[in-house]
């Protein structure tokens, strides 16, 4: 059986598609580029994303339409690994599609029966945003957008390199306004934080201005201006 939920998470061999995921404990998932020995395969788990939010106004849209990353798609495979009752992600790969969708793999292994190994050494992690959302929390967090600009269109860029700013830096541009909502229980401020800066991000915005985070009732927000250098630093050479 395989669940997809577009655009975060195709789950191969999932027990359900439906309902809210539960929260899943982080927990120290090895890696390595077969199945150790003294380990026994669970089978293949997989994991996609596709970004598919455009920049118009829009409310409501959840964060993981937003954006497609790789260091999400290898948080969902270790939250599946978890699940399972696995410990080793063995000949993890990631592949990107024409139309800039992306999908990993990996074969999901764990000690066999009567077995004590020790874990294959984890490599160190790859540099990713300091608050990494847990896919499952990112679900759970609505986006809105009201855009001062007709036009926006640059390439997306990770949440870790979306820049906070107390005031609009010289040389910006205001983009519009983000907003990111959850119920109180189903994230915290840093997590809706991050997944202000996820979302920016997708939508290839660089800056964050003025971020503010408040409870009102039983909802969590944090709301920021969004801002871009006048000149695309990847494109126009006169922006450096």
């Amino acid at each position: 059986m395989r669940c997809i939920v577009v655009p975060v998470l195709a789950v191969a061999a999932s027990a359900a598609c439906a309902g809210a995921p539960s929260v899943v404990a982080p927990r120290p998932v090895a890696r390595s580029e077969v199945v150790p020995a003294g380990y026994v395969s669970l089978g293949r788990v997989t994991a996609e994303c596709r970004q598919e939010q455009t920049w118009e106004s829009f409310r409501g849209v959840p964060a993981t339409h937003l954006f497609c990353e790789r260091a999400a798609l290898e948080r969902a495979l270790e939250e599946q690994a978890v699940r399972r009752g696995g410990t080793v992600l063995a000949a993890l790969s990631c592949q990107q599609g024409a139309s800039g969708n992306r999908w990993c793999t990996a074969t999901l292994a764990r000690p066999g029966s009567g077995v004590v190994l020790p874990a294959p050494v984890a490599p160190p992690p790859a540099p990713t945003d300091s608050d990494a959302l847990s896919p499952d929390v990112a679900r759970r967090i609505a986006i809105d957008l009201a855009p001062a600009v007709g036009a926006f269109a640059r390439g997306a860029r990770p949440g870790a390199e979306v820049q906070e700013f107390a005031s609009l830096p010289v040389g910006h541009v205001e983009l519009g306004l983000m907003r990111a909502r959850c119920a109180t229980d189903g994230c915290d401020a840093e997590q809706a934080r991050a997944g202000l800066r996820a979302a920016a991000g997708g939508l290839g915005v660089s800056s964050l201005v003025g971020v503010r985070c408040a409870a009102l009732e039983a909802e969590l927000t944090c709301v920021a201006t969004l801002a871009a250098t006048e000149r695309d630093p990847e494109t126009d050479p006169r922006a450096h």
